[in-house]
């Protein structure tokens, strides 16, 4: 019997309250309940049937390469199935992950450089003592290369296992409301398959390669990975997964010989994520397309396989499948978005020079995997869709064979973020912030990562913003009951204004021009001067202006209101048009987004927000007296242009505040703040 440790080294670990405890489990079962809602209901309409025959001739048939064409299309046992498949996959995908998370190196012996012979290390064996699950499956994968250290404490890593056991929910989710859900079941299944191939440990006898082999006779790119079974688990597994993939694949088409390959007719489709669709909408054809497509992929298969050992033998697991994972996309002739979460696995590897920018990498691939280009580019033309489309092969072929993720001995690899100093609690303030300290650093931020934060924040705001449906009857009843309510209070100055800029045409067209850019510049440029001289404030700002643009959309979804324009018998227009003609484009600028978006007003309360962030972080006065004058001028245009009432720029004015004060609740910061707490501009050395 096994005497139990004494000591302070054998000390019970402190015992965890019940919302930490239960936390993440509730957070995993909510997560799970929303993936199979939605994916439930997205799982029948890839069996919808598509017309691939003339119009004249109505012939239809389902579209061929799915899963619930295999099983049948439109019924529940089916569906059922593929359900229980997706979430199965899903929850060993997250748990393999967050069991085999990187850690910083130790000290210990010093590495073994590049060209040496390996140190002999022998096989764990039953009578091993039971460590950490990233020591036991790096063991079990590689007995030539020393084994990962174990972990330093269970709770070092309890944030990013939650975050990696919810990533793989996140993705069928994103392929269920792209579309794709029954597509993404077997991508998302193959990947489960070779994690539990490499990364699975327990009493029992490790796969054997059968698992990989079953992976590979799905997606045949994934033999990819025989060559690493060869390196770490020896001949035998890497050839019987090519026995066994090559059996399956050879049942197959001997059982359905009408099975195609692979869906050729499908690669120039918007939503294909192949190299070879990326060719393809270049404009290549032909020999030059398969010549040109297959010396990348071969180049970057073999650059993939260099780097999977390097990472391997520093202890990174994880990193070496998906750079692997990652080279296999670009083989694949046919893949889609969810193919791409090798790309997602890859964003455990680690870039840049400060902690500020290693958000940047995960971000990127999250994007690219999850979020569909009709959030990212809001009007999407020839140009920017097909560099959206691309952006995922483009990163994958950057993880497999350019980027270079540091090592875990790697000073860098180690590096946090320094919190923010904290000051002197502000008068009247209670309650701490509801964001920790780590998450409200006051340096500055990475740009990249900050430009790439706006441009989904827009995205999502335009998507938000015209998703609504026409409810016109009911946003000009809003309309005319406003204006009822401003001629009793004596503030209908819209109709005033309206007809002294018709009669100036030349003021008229400036003010068109300054509601077309100036909307969208001005903050721009504030959020430019901030970042680039205050980054604290910066950040503050930031949350004001995200804060407050989403407490609009709210308003914009719950009460549609129609603008002076649009209101029929007030004769008020925004063009020396008749005003009887309201067709479609009745405006200048309003045809690029939802017309009946009037309550409250973003043009004021995003100029209120220049203004305020202006007059805050600046002592000079001229630049205090244009920032003050920026709001008025933007009201005259609004009210002028019969864009806007008056009680809608007026509701802006709450609205900015009560953005101010989520901004303070989270982070616990004043827009206003002494010059002393400023912080000093880095210099370059």
């Amino acid at each position: 019997m096994r005497r139990s440790p004494t000591g302070p080294a054998a000390a019970a670990p402190p015992a965890r309250s019940s919302a930490r405890r239960y936390g993440p489990v509730l957070c995993r079962l909510l997560t799970a309940g929303a993936a199979a809602a939605v994916t439930w209901y997205a799982l029948g309409r890839p069996a919808e049937f598509l017309r691939t025959g003339a119009p004249a001739t109505g012939r239809e048939s389902p579209r061929t390469g799915t899963v619930l064409d295999l099983l049948g299309t439109g019924q529940v046992l089916p569906r059922s199935v593929l359900l229980l498949l997706a979430l199965t996959a899903a929850t060993v995908t997250g748990t393999l992950v967050a069991r085999n998370l990187p850690e910083p190196a130790r000290a210990g012996p010093p590495r073994r450089p590049a060209g040496a012979p390996p140190a002999p290390t022998a096989r764990p064996g039953p009578d091993r003592a039971a460590g950490g699950a990233s020591s036991n499956a790096a063991q079990a994968l590689s007995p030539r290369s020393p084994p990962p250290p174990a972990r330093f404490t269970p709770s070092a890593a309890r944030i990013p296992s939650s975050a990696a056991e919810l990533a793989p929910y996140a993705v069928l989710i994103s392929a269920a409301l792209q579309g794709h859900a029954v597509d993404a079941v077997l991508p998302l299944t193959c990947l489960a398959l070779v994690l539990a191939e490499f990364l699975a440990t327990g009493r029992r006898r490790a796969p054997g390669g059968c698992l990989l082999g079953i992976a590979a006779a799905v997606q045949p790119a994934l033999l990819l990975f025989v060559l690493p079974a060869w390196w770490w688990r020896g001949r035998r597994p890497a050839l019987t997964a090519v026995a066994l993939a090559l059996a399956l694949g050879t049942a197959a088409r001997l059982v359905r010989p009408s099975l195609p390959a692979a869906p050729w007719h499908h690669l120039s489709a918007p939503e294909a994520r192949s190299a070879l669709s990326v060719l393809l909408r270049l404009g290549l054809h032909g020999v030059p397309l398969l010549c040109l497509w297959a010396a990348v992929a071969l180049t970057v298969a073999v650059l993939a396989l260099r780097r999977c050992s390097r990472f391997h033998a520093d202890g990174q697991v994880l990193l070496s499948l998906a750079v692997v994972g990652c080279a296999s996309v670009l083989l694949s002739p046919a893949a889609g978005p969810p193919d791409l979460g090798w790309l997602l696995l890859a964003g455990v590897g680690r870039l840049g020079r400060r902690p500020e920018d290693r958000a940047l990498w995960p971000l990127a691939a999250a994007t690219a995997v999850l979020l569909p280009g009709s959030v990212l580019i809001p009007r999407p033309n020839p140009v920017n869709s097909a560099v959206v489309r691309a952006a995922g092969v483009l990163l994958a072929a950057s993880a497999a064979a350019v980027l270079p993720f540091r090592l875990r001995d790697d000073p860098l690899w180690q590096a946090r973020r320094a919190p923010a100093p904290a000051g002197p609690a502000p008068p009247g303030r209670t309650l701490p912030p509801l964001l920790p300290p780590r998450m409200r650093p006051g340096s500055r931020p990475n740009l990249l990562l900050e430009l790439l934060l706006i441009q989904i924040c827009y995205g999502i705001y335009s998507f938000v913003r015209n998703a609504p449906p026409n409810r016109s009857a009911a946003a000009v009843e809003n309309a005319e009951q406003l204006h009822r309510l401003e001629r009793l209070l004596h503030l209908d100055v819209e109709g005033a204004l309206n007809g002294w800029v018709l009669g100036h045409t030349w003021l008229l067209d400036l003010m068109l021009d300054y509601y077309r850019v100036m909307h969208f510049v001005l903050p721009v440029v504030v959020l430019a001067w901030l970042y680039r001289t205050r980054p604290a404030r910066y950040r503050t700002g930031r949350t004001v202006l995200f804060a407050t643009t989403g407490l609009a959309l709210a308003g914009y979804w719950g009460l549609p209101l129609a603008p002076p324009r649009l209101t029929p018998g007030l004769g008020l227009r925004e063009t020396l048009a008749p005003a009887a003609v309201l067709g479609p484009e009745p405006g200048a600028f309003t045809e690029l987004s939802n017309q009946y978006a009037a309550m409250p007003s973003l043009h004021i309360a995003w100029s209120l927000w220049c203004a305020l962030a202006v007059v805050t972080a600046t002592r000079n006065r001229w630049v205090r007296v244009l920032a003050v004058l920026y709001p008025s001028a933007t009201l005259l245009v609004v009210l002028s242009t019969a864009n806007h009432w008056l009680l809608d720029a007026v509701a802006a004015v709450p609205l900015l505040a009560v953005g101010c004060l989520v901004q303070y609740a989270l982070t616990g910061r004043r827009l206003r703040c002494p010059d002393r707490d400023r912080p000093a501009l880095s210099r370059p050395g």
